[in-house]
C-alpha cells in the first residue's frame, strides 16, 4: 500500500469512528397503558407492530451502528408518523378510526411481510387468524 492509499484509508477509519457519535432520537418516551384496544388485539399489535408504530420500540443492534442506524431510525420515525399507537386513547374518534382503517388495510395486505423490512427487526409473520382478528377489531368503528 502506498502512502496516499494509507492516508485515505486512515481518514476513512477515523470518519467511520466519528460518525458513531452522531446522536439519533432513540429515546423512548413513556407511554400510558392503552385501554381502548382489547387485550387480545393489543397483544398482536405489540408482537407485530409496536416496534415501529409506537414509542415502545425495542431497538435492534442495527440502530446503533452508523450509517445503517440513520436509515433504521428514519424508517421507524416514518412508520410512527403514518401510524402511532402510543396515544391511541387520547386521539379523537376520527384519529382512532384512521388508525384502525390503516391497520386493517395492512393486515389484509398481501405485502405485509415486506411492509416491515427494516434491517434488524424481525419479519412480520402474521397468521390468518391474527389478520382476521385485527380486521374485525378495525371494522368495529363504534368502539373507542
Amino acid at each position: 500500500m502506498n502512502n496516499k492509499t494509507s492516508i485515505v484509508a486512515g481518514w476513512i477509519i477515523i470518519a467511520s469512528i466519528l460518525i458513531q457519535f452522531i446522536p439519533l432520537d432513540r429515546v423512548e418516551h413513556p407511554s400510558k397503558p392503552i385501554l381502548g384496544i382489547p387485550a387480545s388485539v393489543l397483544a398482536q399489535l405489540e408482537a407485530h407492530c409496536f416496534d415501529c408504530h409506537s414509542s415502545r420500540t425495542r431497538w435492534p443492534q442495527s440502530a446503533y451502528i452508523a450509517p445503517l442506524s440513520w436509515y433504521v431510525t428514519a424508517k421507524v420515525r416514518q412508520a410512527r408518523k403514518a401510524i402511532d399507537f402510543s396515544n391511541f386513547d387520547a386521539l379523537p374518534d376520527d384519529g382512532r378510526r384512521n388508525i384502525k382503517r390503516a391497520t386493517s388495510s395492512l393486515a389484509r395486505s398481501k405485502g405485509l411481510s415486506a411492509h416491515g423490512e427494516i434491517p434488524g427487526f424481525p419479519k412480520i409473520k402474521m397468521t390468518e387468524r391474527e389478520r382476521q382478528a385485527l380486521t374485525e377489531w378495525a371494522a368495529d368503528n363504534n368502539r373507542k
